[in-house]
């Protein structure tokens, strides 16, 4: 008689114990699976920008200038495609006709350029030629920087990387009293 009760009963105290040890680690292992796949991307987009190249006007004055932004990823990871590369310096003394490169798209005005990038793989680079020309002699920011004033900054930021500590660079540009 305490058999057919059990029967009636349905599953035994130990069935279910046994089928609650097997789920344990098929459980836990259905959990961490999403967190591997999700894992974060490693790159790291560097720019640099060339120069200062050094162009002699003669009269005792040069102008430094740039011609090329180099965006390296010094990560262990390709980058996703859509990170930027904003390009800004003052349009008074110089203008940019930069280059096409393929997957690169531009945006913004002269003084204020945004790049968006494709992905760089690991080790990789992009090179953007800048096509710096000099505006005009005689414009204001000209004659200030003969007359002693500051040289220009041209700058480079990249966003869109998971690595934040490298991503902006410098150059003077301007007029130099030799």
């Amino acid at each position: 008689m305490t058999e057919e009760i059990q029967k009636n009963k349905g599953v035994s105290r130990r069935t279910l114990v046994k089928g609650a040890a097997w789920s344990v680690p098929v459980i836990a292992a259905a959990v961490a699976t999403p967190l591997a796949a999700a894992s974060l991307v490693n790159d790291d987009l560097v720019p640099a920008l060339s120069g200062p190249i050094t162009l002699n006007l003669g009269l005792l004055a040069s102008v430094n200038t740039v011609n090329t932004l180099t965006i390296t990823n010094n990560g262990t990871d390709a980058s996703p495609a859509g990170a930027t590369a904003v390009v800004q310096y003052n349009p008074g003394l110089l203008s940019l006709n930069i280059a096409t490169v393929a997957g690169v798209s531009i945006g913004g005005a002269d003084g204020n350029y945004t790049l968006t990038l494709p992905s760089i793989p690991a080790g990789g680079n992009i090179v953007i030629g800048l096509g710096t020309t000099l505006d005009s002699l005689l414009n204001v920011g000209l004659l200030t920087s003969l007359l002693g004033g500051p040289q220009q900054v041209m700058s480079a930021t990249v966003t869109g990387d998971s690595v934040t500590g490298n991503n902006s660079t410098s150059q003077n540009v301007g007029i130099n009293l030799l």
